[in-house]
């Protein structure tokens, strides 16, 4: 997914697509620059927006017994086992 098209859905800050992305804000930054220093999202970026975007997506849809199986799965995480 490109950079475009994910922020044509989600409102989020340069901070928030750097995570997203695992790069640095400063490779965010240039990706919004103009001239000599401008950089594009590479393969690896655009793979980790298409996967935030199908998260968020399947999110807003998903039924409220998955949201309460997540709740329960956060409050009882597995007990590792020596």
């Amino acid at each position: 997914m490109t950079l475009e098209e994910f922020l044509r859905f989600w409102n989020v800050t340069r901070e928030e697509l750097a995570y997203i992305c695992d790069c640095s804000l400063t490779t965010v930054n240039h990706w919004f620059s103009q001239g000599d220093h401008r950089r594009v999202p590479n393969e690896k970026h655009e793979q980790r927006l298409a996967l935030a975007h199908h998260i968020w997506t399947t999110v807003e849809t998903e039924p409220e017994y998955l949201q309460t199986l997540r709740e329960m799965y956060h409050r009882n995480r597995r007990r590792t086992v020596d």
